[in-house]
């Protein structure tokens, strides 16, 4: 079977909330969790985990052997975290001249992912030999609702349709990324520009409850109730 690596990303500077990746749930610290779960995947090879930080690489050592370090041109507010991944796969060509078919991109501010969330989209790239696979829920609005405005304010559509939609039963559905696992061909990641979806990427659904992405204090206080109901 072809190799399979997995990078958890953990940039150290989070605007949101300070040092959002230490919060804990269940006295567990999203980096911890989102570590074991990587290591109860049944089809990854290897793990890396990527920050900037020392102190998230001294918490990420208590659970697993770290010895990259990301370099802090890859750590600012405008980092992709495609670019942070191509960087981990030329670094691992290079260090240990390991080549891997399909990389996935994990990270610590989704702690209702599960080792089984994981390997099924790791199948599914290879099943249907796809370009990548991509975890997504339910979108919070009809995306035809949604409005922009120019410089004088002055509202206007964002898609324009000649159907009239009124309801949300009547609007197309629509989905959108919840950031809990990206899987990508390597030759695809290497090459790609832009964002996902772009040629063959298959979307994997995930209940909008165990979607959520810690981003602010409002998303962690969620985060807590529902730790209950999804953490062990």
């Amino acid at each position: 079977m072809s190799k399979v690596l997995g990078i958890i990303l953990a940039r150290g500077g989070s605007k949101g909330i300070k040092n959002k990746n230490l919060l804990k749930l269940k006295k567990k610290n999203l980096i911890q969790l989102a570590i074991k779960t990587a290591q109860k995947s049944k089809l990854l090879d290897k793990i890396i985990f990527s920050s900037d930080s020392i102190k998230l690489i001294k918490t990420a050592r208590k659970e697993i052997k770290v010895d990259y370090v990301r370099p802090k041109s890859l750590a600012t507010d405008n980092s992709s975290s495609y670019d942070v991944a191509r960087h981990v796969v030329h670094w691992l060509e290079k260090k240990n001249k390991e080549i891997f078919k399909y990389i996935v991109l994990l990270q610590p501010t989704t702690p209702f992912r599960t080792p089984n969330d994981i390997d099924e989209c790791i199948k599914n790239v290879m099943k249907h030999k796809l370009n990548a696979v991509m975890t997504v829920t339910d979108s919070d609005y009809p995306a035809h609702w949604l409005i922009k405005k120019n410089k004088f304010n002055i509202l206007s559509k964002l898609i324009k349709t000649k159907k009239k939609i009124f309801t949300r039963q009547t609007a197309p559905k629509t989905f959108k990324p919840n950031g809990m696992v990206y899987v990508f061909e390597r030759n695809f990641l290497l090459k790609l520009k832009g964002i996902l979806p772009q040629k063959k990427t298959m979307g994997v659904y995930i209940n909008y409850e165990r979607s959520i992405n810690i981003d602010n204090y409002n998303h962690y206080l969620l985060a807590q109730i529902l730790a209950k109901k999804y953490l062990n």
